[in-house]
């Protein structure tokens, strides 16, 4: 592997060198088309699992392999509940957004985790939080902020599945994470709302683009995510903040109700609870212990140079909800022009979301094939 000497970032005399982009096996030809952060998980034995695609084009693809470099195709997932139109998409009224319309649309599969084998009821499930969007993959009855039509700036939520079998089938379990605001506007009320709606002016897209970290000793799964500011006027982002919510793993292996952060500490829910901003500045998060650090990171992307250059930033945390500034980690190179990034270790002794001095970086854009980048970290003098 050959390490570009130019491309090095610094975090309190923390270098980077990261390296040149190899293809992986989550992509087109597996019939997969990636279009968030990569979802990655290791289970009890050490073998990474990854979870690509999503439902609107193509198939959910389910890989395993040692680690990032050797990940293969082990079967296509199968989900057991229909997405698609408001009406039979996720079971109707049985699991309406929580502020009142329908759910719809399509899934995004971006969170996954497996559940420890010391639980005493379902050791080896895997979870997976999803990724939920009102303005694609639901036909006529899609809408955004303006019209009931498709494309953006749609609304987005976020709800939890999960599979008893490694994948290869999932059931859904209703919506987990979504915005203090509702999820639509007075422009356009679906579904025979007749009040209600965020005003015309700046409006909050939801709780969506996420990633997990699940603490051990905490026994809490973290669910990072992304809410977008959005001018209806001038039909411009205002702007990207990241928030957290975390949920307890009990001892049966089932998760409790997510809790949202706000205002130095978790406690309103999940579904609607108000929430505070652990970071500003940066969109789709991905977060993972780096020991030699001894600190939390936290990789997002800066919207302002996407199609322009690399959009990788970083900041650290002791804590997980005291976030620094991001800062971008390269200045050129134009390949890392993505938005989606996955970090992934490369011991399987370890969960995969702990980072030794050499680790893998996983990129992607929307429906590309998945790349995988080398990463060395070391001490400046």
């Amino acid at each position: 592997m050959q390490f570009d000497a130019g491309r090095i970032g610094h975090m309190n005399k923390l270098q980077w060198e990261i390296g040149s982009a190899v293809e992986t096996e989550l992509n087109a030809r597996n019939d997969v088309h990636p279009d968030c952060v990569p979802a990655l998980c290791r289970d009890g034995e050490g073998s990474l699992w990854a979870i690509a695609g999503h439902s609107g084009f193509g198939k959910f693809g389910v890989f395993k392999g040692r680690n990032a470099d050797d990940l293969r195709k082990v079967y296509d997932a199968e989900l057991r509940f229909p997405t698609g139109p408001a009406g039979p998409a996720f079971g109707g009224q049985k699991y309406s957004y929580p502020d009142g319309p329908l759910p719809r649309g399509e899934v995004w599969a971006t969170g996954l985790w497996i559940v420890p084998g010391n639980a005493t009821e379902c050791p080896g499930r895997f979870y997976a939080l999803v990724h939920n969007e009102t303005g694609w993959g639901a036909g006529s009855t899609g809408y955004t902020a303006f019209a009931r039509e498709d494309g953006e700036p749609d609304f987005r939520h976020i709800g939890l599945m999960s599979s008893d079998d490694q994948g290869k089938t999932w059931d859904f379990h209703g919506w987990v994470i979504t915005a203090a605001e509702p999820c639509y506007t007075e422009r356009y009320r679906p579904d025979g709302l007749h009040t209600g709606g965020q005003k015309t002016g700046i409006i909050n897209l939801g709780a969506g683009d996420l990633s997990v970290f699940f603490h051990p000793d905490e026994a809490m799964l973290y669910c990072f995510y992304s809410m977008i500011w959005y001018n209806m006027d001038d039909r411009s982002v205002v702007s990207d903040r990241v928030f957290v919510a975390r949920a307890k793993m009990q001892k049966t292996g089932e998760l409790a109700a997510f809790e949202k952060y706000h205002e130095g500490s978790f406690g309103p829910p999940g579904n609607g609870g108000a929430e505070t901003a652990v970071m500003t500045g940066g969109a789709e998060p991905c977060v993972a212990f780096h020991q030699p650090l001894g600190r939390y990171l936290m990789t997002t992307y800066n919207r302002a140079y996407w199609g322009k250059g690399p959009t990788l930033q970083v900041c650290w945390s002791d804590n997980l909800t005291d976030w620094t500034e991001p800062f971008r980690v390269v200045e050129t190179h134009s390949e890392l022009s993505m938005p989606y990034y996955a970090l992934s270790g490369c011991e399987p002794r370890q969960p995969h979301n702990f980072l030794g001095e050499e680790f893998d970086l996983l990129v992607c854009s929307n429906n590309t094939d998945i790349r995988r980048h080398k990463v060395k970290t070391r001490f400046e003098e």
